[in-house]
């Protein structure tokens, strides 16, 4: 079955790219992946320190993808779009470049949507660094959804 990736940020760009995500997976028959990467808790201290002596830093990422997930099932219902005839699946990554998790993941899809917020330093750019890195470097087809007028 065909796979369309989208990643989402809860951005108002999003909302659009998960809305164009959903007509594409529904237009395809395809499976809707929503991407949500946050960035993990720190997982490095100049000495190793046991885990029964310190935090569990996986412990601490699975509470967060948890929470993350059941954030982001509301955000989706919050949105208005429509996904309740797609079969979705919900991907939320640890990862503190999210342009690597997506291009990671990219393989498995059969189009990777990205919105395009352009938040950089430079006002004209059309493109945040993010959706041209996953353009640059995706292992699939690429659509990038620039923030609607309406």
């Amino acid at each position: 079955m065909e796979r369309v990736m989208v990643g989402v940020d809860a951005s108002k760009t999003s909302v659009d790219a998960l809305q164009r995500a959903a007509d594409e997976a529904r237009w395809r028959g395809a499976v809707l992946e929503i991407v949500y990467i946050f960035d993990p808790p720190e997982q490095v201290t100049a000495f190793p320190v046991p885990p029964s002596k310190g935090r569990d830093v996986a412990r601490d990422i699975e509470v967060v993808r948890a929470q993350a997930t059941e954030q982001l099932e509301a955000w989706v219902k919050e949105t208005g779009v429509d996904v309740g005839d797609l079969e979705v699946e919900w991907s939320i990554l640890a990862d503190r470049r999210p342009s690597r998790a997506i291009i990671e993941r990219s393989g498995d899809a059969d189009l990777v949507v990205v919105g395009a917020r352009g938040r950089g330093g430079f006002a004209g750019l059309k493109l945040g660094s993010v959706s041209e890195q996953v353009i640059r470097h995706a292992k699939s087809p690429v659509l990038v959804v620039r923030e609607s007028t309406q």
